[in-house]
């Protein structure tokens, strides 16, 4: 399965970062590799449909799975709509620890309540 958690920076101990569009990179972990992928997050900067853009590369990427503090409704909603799941990490934490974490299921499902 391939685990796309946005960070900081291009390295497994950077941080993760707050948000799912405005991240610099997503690393992408496969658990039949030991390799990670970075991705430099084309988006960070757009003034609109920053994680709409992302989750769409990340569905191209064959992603089955998202970790991040905040994903906006939009990219959820994108997301979603394609059964990938999505869970939430505490900040100040490092990309390779939040993966970690997902290994041993200790994120929550990411849910948007829609009014």
């Amino acid at each position: 399965m391939k685990v796309a958690i946005s960070s900081t920076g291009n390295r497994p101990q950077d941080l993760i970062h707050s948000q799912f569009g405005r991240c610099k990179y997503f690393l992408i972990f496969e658990d039949s590799s030991e390799k990670v992928k970075v991705i430099e997050n084309p988006y960070a900067e757009a003034e609109t449909g920053a994680g709409i853009g992302c989750a769409q590369d990340l569905i191209q990427e064959g992603v089955k799975a998202v970790i991040s503090v905040q994903v906006g409704p939009k990219a959820y909603e994108v997301l979603n709509a394609v059964d990938i799941e999505i869970y939430s990490a505490p900040p100040d934490v490092s990309v390779q620890d939040a993966y970690e974490k997902f290994l041993s299921k200790k994120h929550k499902k990411m849910e948007i309540k829609m009014f």
